[in-house]
């Protein structure tokens, strides 16, 4: 009686397909780091943070499925900025100089309840990306790139984000960078995805020191891989400054100021819809600048297809 029972409930079962949206929130932020005498018209680190930590939890404010890239962040700042947005946040990365905590971290924040971690690994931006504190090429300093595989826990989509910051100073450096951050998306995609033949989405966020017309940037978009966010989203959903670079000055800049990106590796994986692209402010009117660079944030949809199983 009991296996007739057993086999009525599995005949009387149905499957359907159920759709869940993930949004992904992904900024890129160069914070400025904690410079112990500040330079003229720049705050202190003790006077930004506060704000900055205010700001950072605004943008991510019902959204536990944003991803946080940051640049030129010492392990203070880290520290202070994870206080700031609470204990449901932690962090990737690792310092430039000794693969620890000495330099700057390139780190990402996300929350563990939202994202599991399927790894993460600091590559550096030289002929020798595995070697920790090596200066590539042409380079004044170390430069690194934090990658971050991620399983959304849901629904078990894959995303992986990579955070850089390239060198100010050296243009082969840049270039090559380029060329290796390609190298390494091509790979993270067609790799890391466990659950499916599709790629999985990668994006790129960072201060890359470069604008549109750097020959650095024509590497990263060459052959259609990464694009630049900006260039693929619809007008009507751009909404911001076009600079993000500022400086910590009330004179007005002239010159291309947009070095702050983020791209996404092939926009048409996994039905991606990039609903918008925004940079945002970093000074308000008490006059108190937070950084000297606007965040960058994109909003991202995916429309994943998950079975369920009901009985009747």
């Amino acid at each position: 009686m009991k296996s007739t029972l057993l086999a009525f409930g599995l005949l009387a079962s149905s499957a359907s397909a159920k759709t869940i949206l993930v949004t992904p929130r992904l900024i890129s932020y160069n914070i400025r780091w904690a410079v112990p005498v500040p330079g003229i018209g720049e705050p202190h680190w003790n006077d930004r943070r506060g704000k900055l930590g205010a700001q950072l939890n605004y943008e991510t404010a019902g959204r536990p499925e944003s991803l946080v890239c940051m640049q030129e962040v010492v392990e203070s700042q880290l520290h202070d900025v994870t206080r700031s947005l609470g204990d449901t946040w932690t962090s990737i990365g690792v310092g430039r100089d000794d693969g620890i905590a000495r330099g700057e971290f390139s780190p990402i924040l996300y929350r563990p309840d939202t994202w599991n971690l399927v790894g993460n690994t600091t590559y550096w931006l030289s002929e020798t990306p595995e070697v920790i504190g090596s200066v590539g090429w042409d380079a004044a300093l170390p430069r690194i790139v934090t990658v971050g595989h991620f399983e959304h826990v849901k629904t078990g989509l894959p995303l992986v984000y990579m955070c850089t910051h390239f060198d100010h100073v050296g243009q082969v450096a840049r270039r090559e960078a380029a060329s290796l951050l390609v190298r390494l998306a091509e790979a993270y995609a067609e790799s890391a995805s466990a659950d499916s033949d599709e790629p999985t989405p990668v994006f790129l966020g960072g201060d890359l020191n470069i604008t549109p017309d750097n020959p650095a940037f024509h590497e990263m978009i060459a052959d259609g891989h990464f694009s630049d966010v900006r260039d693929v989203v619809d007008e009507s959903r751009i909404h911001g400054h076009f600079k993000t670079f500022t400086g910590f000055s009330e004179r007005a800049f002239e010159q291309n100021t947009r070095i702050d990106h983020v791209f996404v590796w092939r926009a048409d994986v996994r039905d991606m819809n990039i609903l918008t692209y925004g940079v945002l402010e970093n000074r308000f009117d008490d006059g108190l600048w937070l950084s000297d660079h606007r965040p960058v944030v994109v909003d991202v949809e995916f429309a994943v297809n998950r079975t369920c199983i009901s009985r009747s």
